[in-house]
């Protein structure tokens, strides 16, 4: 960035040396762009330094966190060949079946939302979100149905009087 420095100096020697009056329009622009230039020029080398120091910077924390992580791992590489078994079993816990899930289209978004089974059975009331709009797309209420089968009883004898 030296040079760019350099390039911009000679250009404020060449205008001087030429004689340009500032008084005049074309001296004006002429000074107001070489201004610029140097300014853009400190500018660029100024982050051309940020950018060396935040390279270094991230060097170090790189060799840090390898120094970190073999520590840390060395300890678990005598603990795998004993673990690995039991891995094998944790994964099998961790998958769902496709059986157990049910799926509801956002209204809003238009987003699928799929939600297991056993958030049915749950005594309390359940919202379920949509992660797109937030909006809600199921709620597990069990008022509703008594609510519902109440309404429909009062709207038949509205209809018999």
């Amino acid at each position: 960035m030296d040079d760019l420095k350099s390039r911009v100096a000679y250009l404020k020697g060449l205008t001087a040396g030429l004689g340009f009056d500032e008084s005049t329009r074309e001296g004006k622009l002429l000074s107001k762009i070489v201004d610029v230039l140097d300014d853009l020029a400190e500018a660029v080398s100024e982050l051309q330094g940020d950018y060396e120091d935040l390279a270094e910077y991230t060097e170090a924390l790189d060799e840090d966190l390898s120094e970190l992580e073999e520590d840390f791992y060395e300890d678990d590489d005598e603990d795998d060949d004993e673990e690995d078994d039991d891995d094998d079993d944790e994964d099998d816990d961790d998958y769902v079946d496709e059986d157990e899930l049910f799926s509801v289209e956002c209204p809003g978004c238009h987003e699928v939302v799929y939600i297991d089974d056993d958030m049915l059975e749950d005594d309390e009331v359940v919202e379920i979100l949509c992660p797109g709009c937030e909006r809600v797309v199921f709620v597990n209420d069990d008022d509703d149905d008594e609510e519902d089968e109440d309404d429909e009883e009062e709207d038949k004898g509205k209809k018999r009087k």
